[in-house]
């Protein structure tokens, strides 16, 4: 099996990596999205049978400044790579997020609710959906939430970071299922090996229970003064959206309703076994 991962360094590509270390990894120094550069016919001729993407432009706050930047990442790069994929007959594998909704539903979003992003970033992504549900090839969308690892920096790293302090003030009110990556980077693997198990289309991986930035930090700090990680933890105080604002607005609620027949996949880990996976090798 040819399988051709976008993305070297991230934190899915790093653990891609552990799981796939057969697979060709192509960075930014081979594709760069950002530049004008026509990469399908370089893709073709390697002639994959499966293309995983597992970059992105995440930066959610200078995507409003940078429009053109996130569109050329989050867009016109997987159409590209769904062209190449329709021309070589290869599956395309293409992680997307919970900000293609607009956070304002009570309930948590299924693969078939409405995508209403309200941000640049959300509507970046979204548009690399619809350009890879338009495209002909076969492509598995998959969407994810609040990622963490012991690779790249995410919210679990920047607590840590921050442990030090006497006090931190953490948002209380947005709501999300976290995802450790390894758990992701494991299904993906898993379809790679049997591409055609699934017919295109969007599904959502995510798992364990639904909390709050707060209470997701509740969760480290507590595990991570049991493992004896640090000499002390910081006193935590819930605080609104409100009260710390942002350059782009974030959805209230990311909850992601599973897709059962991606979750069976794999056996179904949640965040919080991942998170004592992911301490001892950070701290």
């Amino acid at each position: 099996m040819s399988i051709l991962v976008v993305g070297k360094t991230g934190q899915l590509a790093s653990h891609l990596r552990e799981e796939l270390p057969e697979a060709e990894y192509w960075g930014r120094d081979r594709l760069d999205w950002t530049s004008q550069q026509d990469y399908v016919a370089e893709i073709v001729d390697y002639r994959p049978q499966v293309i995983i993407n597992a970059t992105a432009y995440t930066a959610v706050d200078l995507a409003e400044s940078e429009p053109g930047i996130a569109y050329r990442v989050n867009a016109l790069g997987p159409a590209a790579l769904a062209e190449a994929a329709h021309r070589c007959g290869a599956t395309l594998i293409h992680v997307s997020t919970d900000y293609v909704f607009n956070g304002e539903s009570a309930e948590p979003y299924s693969v078939s609710a409405a995508t209403r992003p309200n941000t640049t970033y959300g509507r970046s992504k979204l548009a690399g959906e619809q350009v890879l549900a338009a495209s002909g090839a076969h492509c598995l969308v998959v969407r994810t939430s609040w990622v963490f690892s012991e690779f790249g920096n995410n919210f679990v790293k920047t607590m840590l970071s921050l442990g030090q302090r006497d006090a931190l003030t953490i948002v209380a009110d947005q709501r999300g299922r976290p995802t450790y990556a390894k758990y992701l980077a494991q299904t993906i693997a898993t379809l790679a090996a049997e591409p055609s198990v699934l017919a295109s289309g969007v599904y959502h991986f995510s798992g364990g229970p639904a909390v709050s930035w707060y209470e997701f930090a509740t969760h480290i700090f507590d595990q991570a003064g049991h493992l004896g990680l640090l000499e002390r933890v910081p006193i935590l105080e819930p605080v609104d959206s409100s009260q710390y604002p942002t350059v782009a607005r974030r959805p209230l609620n990311s909850v992601l309703a599973p897709s059962m027949e991606l979750m069976a996949l794999a056996p179904r880990r949640d965040w919080e076994q991942g998170l004592s996976e992911v301490l001892p090798k950070i701290v």
